[in-house]
């Protein structure tokens, strides 16, 4: 019974037939009492998004993915999570003049053009859903209270984030549908 009901999930999100919001929230319930938390982690981080005391060490421009990795299972006591790069979104600091165009700032400290994107599938859909042309839209995900800048990028990197967490849900469904088939 768990079998077919995670295959048919499977194939609702590949077919787009299921929210991938829903799917994972589906998916988590089906298999909470049957996975261990540590298996179920990501799932939960994709739905609802990324907690800060998950992220904090990706605040720090220096720290490499490598002591990410170690900060994250030294903290957690468990393995550790996998730093989803994915979830970088490529933009720009900037503010809206008044003719509504982006201008950029060039503050040393908002120098990056990337920033991670910890909200949740949940929040992406609702994000996309609100926009008239998804693909075609600017996003703004963070403020800087000193200079009043906002990280800007172009929605269509929201699409590729949900895209890429439903390619990798197919992918992580798959091992599970091998793994109940076995068992």
């Amino acid at each position: 019974m768990l079998l077919n009901k995670i295959e048919s999930i499977r194939h609702q999100v590949a077919d787009r037939e299921l929210k991938l919001s829903d799917a994972l929230l589906l998916v988590l319930r089906s298999l909470r009492e049957r996975m261990p938390e540590e298996r179920l982690t990501w799932l939960n981080r994709e739905l609802l998004g990324y907690r800060q005391d998950d992220l904090e060490a990706l605040s720090d421009q220096r720290m490499g993915l490598n002591m990410f990795l170690a900060w994250i299972s030294e903290s957690r006591r468990r393995a550790p999570l996998e730093v989803p790069g994915y979830r970088f979104l490529d933009g720009v600091w900037g503010r809206i003049d008044r003719s509504g165009r982006l201008v950029s700032v060039m503050e040393p400290e908002l120098s990056q053009r990337q920033i991670f994107c910890n909200i949740g599938i949940q929040q992406i859909e609702l994000q996309l859903d609100e926009m008239e042309h998804p693909t075609e839209a600017l996003f703004s995900l963070s403020f800087d209270e000193r200079t009043g800048a906002e990280f800007f990028c172009e929605s269509a990197e929201l699409v590729r984030v949900y895209e890429h967490v439903r390619a990798k849900l197919l992918e992580w469904l798959d091992k599970v549908i091998v793994e109940l088939r076995v068992a």
